[in-house]
Parts: structure tokens; sequence; C-alpha cells
């Protein structure tokens, strides 16, 4: 019994995974081009210097959101340890 799977060789199965990648890092500029960041977006607390990352696409608009734009957010995050820190 000799189907297609079995008479892929190496060289085919590696030009797939190839094509594959560059498939998705494609989708992937194209998504941070649309969005205007990356995911994971890392925020780094300028009171702690924790480093936080999110992953949620609709979270991260909704903060972009109330902070005016992404580079002020960038510059002035505030994790929830910083708050807490900052009001004792």
């Amino acid at each position: 019994m000799n189907n297609d799977n079995t008479n892929i060789s190496a060289t085919q199965t590696a030009e797939a995974k190839a094509k594959r990648s560059a498939t998705i890092a494609t989708k992937r500029e194209e998504k941070t081009e649309v969005r205007g960041y990356t995911l994971p977006l890392v925020l780094t607390c300028t009171i702690t210097g924790k480093s936080v990352k999110y992953t949620s696409a609709s979270y991260i608009d909704k903060v972009i959101a109330k902070h005016g734009s992404l580079e002020k957010l960038l510059t002035s995050y505030v994790s929830r340890e910083g708050k807490r820190s900052s009001k004792a």
C-alpha cells in the first residue's frame, strides 16, 4: 500500500515547513501593521520596573484608549503593585 504521504522526501518536507514559516511571518507582520503593536505587548512599570506581558488585543486596545496613545502607555505604565506602593 503506497500512498503519497510516504513518498514525500525530506527536502520537500523542509521546503513545506519553510513556506509555512514565511506565511506565518507575513501574516504576523500584517496584523502588527493593523494593530500598531506586536503581541505579546511587554509593558514595564515606571515605579517598580516590573515587566508584564499582555496577549489580549482587546484588553491592550482598551488600555491604549485609556492612556490616549501607545507611546503614552509605554512611558507612563504603572503596574498594580506600583499603584499599591504609591498609595502607601
